[in-house]
């Protein structure tokens, strides 16, 4: 399939994991195939949608405003939790947890001051994961985003890195000043607004993240003189376990079609589009899909937690997995960010199942094009393509995700809607044909 680049949106993951992503990563969009031909090997199972966005609406409101900031392995992802479970039991699927321990990083404390002349603090969060200590220093501005030829054209040993935010990670970034001799490293906004995220890999020096408005502060600062800081950070990592939260819904035939979506947010707001939204839509599909016939297929409807600290819960979820029970899943749909922000929905892979997807939304009449992510951002579907299962990532162009202002205000009834009516349309297809077979026999072509 001939890709026709149309333009460049901007998400913010972590992110991180988009979730899932640390910096603002660049989706490439491209145009729309022509109509694809399909071919059914059976009825699908009962061919009237039953996704309700406004049903998805109130699943998301509950999420991100009546239980709020929902970090893994807190009382709030534990609310979270309970709240997924008991509404998969009420749509009638069989539900279970699978506990997993991992790291958790806790901020008890972090502040960063200007001192000497017109002194003052600045607001600013450490990214999680960043190492606690008490550093004081002068401030070099390193040009460019902080590669190590960027940090090559400035003297930072000893002092205070400031860096702007985008293109690398943040842990390269703070990789590359550590390398040169730098006590800590500033990463300000390109954006007004403060915002967090996460480390990937472990960095010996304080990473503390400003806003925009304080980075331009310093900015204005500099070319006037020296200009100093002092950083106060009490940060620690300590075992906790997280859960990820399983609904199933049995089939006719054990293989098995799983749906997916972070419900854990960063601790900066209560991410009502990163990810109440895409958990709202796998709880509304549990709903709508329990309402049908019997599928074909087992369908796994998978809450996942500590995706914002890098797909751990996904990671767990499959490596617990038998390598017979991975061989059955026939495809793995991932609902991260996709309530909120503009543009066309995008549906992500370029696998069977994404092309399918994406002429699901032609036949519903919805705008919906492929893309694709740099390295340093993901998503869930990630844990599951590593091992082959064929994948497709539903998400929209927002730039507010791990923000203070990623608020139930920004999401919207519609997106919520598309993305659901679509999901349903595809699993229709896909039950359409239990067995598996020559891919010319089920999914689009051009």
């Amino acid at each position: 399939m001939k890709k026709l680049l149309v333009g460049l949106i901007l998400l913010a993951a972590a992110f991180m994991t988009a979730c899932g992503s640390q910096t603002t990563p660049t989706v490439t969009v491209a145009e729309m195939p022509p109509t694809p031909r399909f071919t059914q090997t059976q009825a699908p199972m009962g061919s009237e949608l039953l996704f309700d966005g406004a049903r998805a609406y109130e699943q998301n409101r509950r999420l991100a405003v009546d239980i709020g900031t929902r970090v893994a392995g807190t009382q709030g992802g534990q609310n979270a939790a309970d709240y997924i479970a008991s509404e998969f039991e009420e749509s009638g699927l069989e539900v279970t947890r699978q506990a997993f321990t991992f790291e958790g990083w806790e901020d008890r404390g972090t502040t960063v001051q200007l001192i000497g002349a017109n002194a003052g603090q600045l607001d600013a969060n450490p990214i999680q994961y960043s190492v606690g200590g008490n550093v004081e220093g002068d401030i070099v501005l390193t040009p460019g985003t902080g590669t190590r030829n960027d940090f090559s054209r400035v003297n930072v040993r000893g002092k205070i890195a400031l860096v702007k935010r985008g293109t690398l990670s943040f842990g390269e970034k703070a990789q590359n000043a550590a390398e040169v001799g730098a006590k800590a490293i500033l990463i300000y906004n390109e954006r007004p607004e403060s915002f967090t995220g996460t480390l990937r890999e472990r960095v010996s020096i304080p990473t503390i993240a400003l806003s925009g408005a304080a980075g331009q502060e310093i900015l204005k600062r500099l070319p006037q003189g020296t200009v100093r800081v002092q950083i106060k950070s009490d940060s620690g990592v300590e075992q906790r376990t997280g859960y990820n939260v399983i609904g199933t819904l049995k089939g006719k035939t054990a293989e098995t079609i799983v749906l997916g979506g972070h419900y854990d947010s960063v601790s900066a707001g209560p991410g009502a589009g990163d990810n109440g939204s895409g958990t709202a839509v796998v709880l509304e599909l549990a709903r709508a899909l329990a309402q049908k016939p019997q599928p074909e297929h087992t369908l796994v409807f998978v809450a996942f937690d500590a995706e914002e600290l890098g797909l751990v819960g996904s990671r767990a979820y499959v490596d617990d997995l038998s390598e017979s029970q991975l061989g059955e899943i026939r495809a793995m749909l991932n609902f991260d960010m996709l309530g909120a922000g503009g543009g066309p929905l995008i549906l992500m892979g370029n696998g069977d199942v994404a092309l399918l997807a994406r002429s699901s939304a032609q036949q519903l009449g919805i705008d919906a094009r492929n893309g694709s992510m740099p390295s340093n951002a993901g998503s869930d579907h990630e844990s599951f393509a590593r091992q082959g299962v064929d994948t497709v990532f539903f998400m929209r162009d927002y730039d507010l995700l791990h923000t203070p202002d990623d608020t139930i205000n920004q999401v919207k009834e519609q997106y919520l809607d598309e993305a659901g009516r679509v999901a349903e349309r595809v699993l229709e297809r896909l039950d359409a044909a239990p067995v598996r077979l020559d891919s010319s026999k089920l999914m689009p072509t051009e």
